[in-house]
């Protein structure tokens, strides 16, 4: 298990729930857009930067960019850490070592 100092935020309990199998910190959830009308949890999320330090990890599509941006915009940058996931096309499981790449989405 991977120990460290900042607390990380991410949209919802799914996310919480996966990363604490794998990271040992304090994990705070957005509730998704929720935090546009929970001033509160803004607030908590401000008062765990400032003292720890926040790695704001959210999904790589149009929602997370929102809420990443309404984080960026309200917490000082001085406090803040962005961790990016790539987007992941096919859902499915990974290709077995030596199998061949699926092409690329058509554009």
């Amino acid at each position: 298990m991977l120990h460290i100092r900042e607390a990380i935020v991410v949209e919802g309990r799914y996310d919480k729930n996966i990363l604490s199998q794998v990271v040992d910190t304090l994990i705070l959830e957005t509730g998704g857009f929720q935090i546009f009308k929970d001033p509160e949890k803004m607030a908590l999320l401000d008062r765990v930067a400032r003292r720890r330090g926040l790695i704001v990890l959210t999904d790589s599509d149009g929602a997370g960019f929102v809420i990443r941006n309404r984080i960026k915009g309200t917490i000082p940058a001085r406090y803040l850490k962005h961790a990016y996931i790539p987007d992941v096309y096919g859902g499915g499981p990974p290709p077995a070592p030596g199998a061949a790449s699926p092409p690329p989405p058509a554009c």
